[in-house]
């Protein structure tokens, strides 16, 4: 349960509505965990150093990688959800720690337990895209939960995608002393936003030592001795320790019976919703599942514009579509 279920949650609970919370991994999902705290935690440290070796008549500053391994730790509550699931019941919630699946209209399956209710909400969230690249099961693949939880930094990095996760990533890897190269299909960075962004974040990435490979797709993965070697579609290889996946995320729609309700999905695999966010009868969705637009500030809005969640107060106007994003920019990037 990420942003959107803990939005639809709290105003539920806020005016007094009996409330199931089910959960399979962590109450808080894959921002506070595994995706934007994390990433912007690790990101801290070399954006200091970096500012201060810009800086006349400062001293650059050694990074303590156990330390800042620490501070994420702490940040990530040590992924563990215990007090987010004491604070729920504590509002009334009723919290269940395990997988779930649709049994059904209004129905539920979780822990073993049948639940039966007049609306459900679902906000399940999105998951990695794994693009096909022949062997790519076979050498080490990371995504962002290990990219970000990372205990060990490697000598050499490629990373899939240049959009916001892959520059992220790039750049932390980069500053920690990292031989980084960045494939990215599109003919530039971050290519959703202005080309001048783009434009800007390859000088930023280019001047940290990293390499930047546009217009380029990995086709095959093999290992080689302790190594892994990439071959691109244009011939060119990259020798590598580890491939960090970035090229996207899609709804996590599998599984999850979402045809014992009669749910229909859309072309990017999302749940198809009305503009009030209704998926069917009785049936509501928010978040990345829906596949509009994969950010929180959407989830949140999302959520609280479901006429179901209308009971704890007033409802924004109903979602007409994604008119626009705001991926967060490291400072290193904002100055280059």
């Amino acid at each position: 349960m990420g942003v959107g279920g803990e939005a639809a949650a709290g105003r539920l609970l806020a005016a007094g509505r009996r409330v199931a919370v089910i959960e399979r991994e962590l109450i808080g999902g894959e921002c506070a965990y595994w995706a934007c705290m994390p990433s912007k935690t690790l990101l801290r440290g070399p954006e200091v150093r970096a500012e201060a070796s810009r800086a006349a008549g400062v001293a650059t500053p050694a990074i303590d990688w156990p330390g800042l391994r620490d501070y994420h730790d702490y940040m990530v509550r040590h992924l563990d959800d215990t007090a987010q699931v004491k604070d729920y019941e504590q509002a009334g919630a009723t919290v269940i720690k395990g997988p779930a699946r649709l049994a059904g209209p209004g129905r539920v399956e979780a822990a073993g337990q049948l639940l039966e209710a007049g609306h459900v909400v679902i906000a399940i969230g999105s998951q990695p895209v794994r693009p096909p690249v022949e062997g790519l099961d076979q050498v080490p693949v990371w995504t962002n939960r290990e990219a970000t939880n990372v205990r060990d930094i490697p000598s050499r990095v490629l990373l899939v995608g240049g959009s916001a996760v892959g520059v992220e990533l790039g750049q932390f890897y980069a500053g920690m002393g990292a031989q980084v190269t960045i494939v990215q299909r599109a003919a530039r960075l971050v290519d959703r936003e202005d080309p001048r962004v783009g434009e800007l974040a390859a000088q930023a990435l280019s001047a940290q030592g990293v390499t930047v490979r546009t217009g380029v797709t990995p086709v095959s993965a093999r290992t080689a001795g302790q190594a892994t070697v990439v071959t691109l579609d244009d011939g060119s290889q990259v020798e590598t320790d580890v491939v960090i996946l970035g090229a996207g995320r899609g709804p996590a729609t599998g599984g999850f019976g979402l045809e014992t309700t009669g749910v229909q999905l859309t072309g990017r695999g999302g749940i198809a919703i009305d503009k009030h966010c209704r998926a069917g009868e009785g049936l509501w969705a928010a978040g990345d599942v829906t596949g509009v637009a994969l950010f929180t500030h959407v989830a949140t809005y999302q959520a609280a514009s479901s006429p179901t969640t209308s009971w704890a107060g007033s409802v924004p106007p109903p979602m007409r579509g994604s008119r626009g994003w705001c991926s967060p920019t490291p400072r290193s990037l904002r100055s280059a």
